[in-house]
């Protein structure tokens, strides 16, 4: 997400959207900067937004199934205590474990309501994130049915990694798959979404390079919040020697990076538009010759 977030949403698309619109380049860089920043300040929202939907729907249901039971609350804790003491000067690495076990079921609560309220908030951003590479597709599609079929295929691979934040996140917080799919497929409805406003716009609509330019740079920092904020620290929660964090989070720039190669070789070259417009131009042009002739 980081990477995409920085070099395909803000560097690229904010950017060149701001650009296209007509902005000179110092003000475009400016202006998609701006919208950058200004996701954070969403991202905070959203973000309080998914901690009391989590927090408020797990009152009485999963906090209450993993927290000890009230018998064993009062007593045990000195009996913990004695036993991690006496273990440490002995030796007994068996008992020590289940010693410390028992005084990180706990935390276990906490920890799922903390995994929810992330793969919330990354659903909330992919969401977002997602309907304007339903609009992408579409308008790959309207230049060509190959192109359109390439778009959607790179796009379906580059939206794997992010489908399974999501599900993972929501699936080991509650235990329960089908809200693990039900959130994903959520996230996923607004690609189809983008899509019709993209039907909407060739229809009679209208939806200007500035608009695509402000929300590509407030999703880029929406996501880019999440991922330092939440992702990252998670990851480390259950990674806390940083064995494979660091290089997963390498591995999937690398996945990323080679999914943007794809959808870039999958979309018609700038060239190639520009003759067709001239051809249609010239074909046009030539219409209207006959006509007035023929008057």
């Amino acid at each position: 997400m980081v990477y995409v977030s920085i070099v395909d949403i803000y560097a690229g698309k904010a950017i060149g959207h701001f650009e296209d619109a007509g902005h000179g380049s110092a003000h475009a860089f400016t202006y998609a900067t701006l919208c950058f920043f200004g996701g954070f300040p969403i991202s905070f929202v959203l973000d309080k937004i998914a901690e009391r939907a989590v927090y408020h729907g797990s009152k009485g249901t999963h906090s209450e199934r993993e927290l000890p039971s009230p018998g064993s609350s009062g007593s045990t804790e000195p009996e913990v205590s004695v036993i991690v003491d006496v273990n440490q000067r002995v030796g007994a690495p068996g008992k020590e474990l289940d010693s410390s076990a028992d005084c990180n079921n706990n935390s276990i609560p906490e920890r799922g309501k903390r995994l929810v309220h992330m793969g919330l908030l990354a659903a909330m951003a992919m969401a977002l994130h997602n309907m304007p590479e339903g609009l992408v597709t579409f308008v790959g599609y309207m230049d060509s049915i190959t192109s359109g079929i390439t778009t959607a295929i790179a796009i379906a691979v580059h939206n794997v990694p992010e489908g399974m934040v999501i599900a993972s996140a929501v699936y080991f917080g509650t235990g329960r798959r089908w809200k693990a799919i039900m959130w994903t497929a959520i996230a996923s409805i607004s690609e189809p979404i983008g899509g019709l406003i993209g039907l909407a716009v060739v229809c009679g609509g209208q939806m200007t390079d500035t608009v695509f330019g402000i929300l590509f740079g407030l999703v880029a920092g929406i996501m880019v919040y999440i991922s330092l904020k939440e992702l990252l620290p998670s990851a480390r929660t259950f990674d806390p020697r940083d064995r494979v964090s660091t290089w997963c989070l390498m591995m999937g720039m690398l996945i990323m990076a080679c999914s943007l190669i794809a959808i870039g070789f999958s979309q018609p070259e700038e060239e190639m538009l520009e003759e067709v417009v001239e051809a249609t131009g010239l074909l046009e042009g030539s219409e209207a010759a006959v006509a007035a002739d023929g008057a």
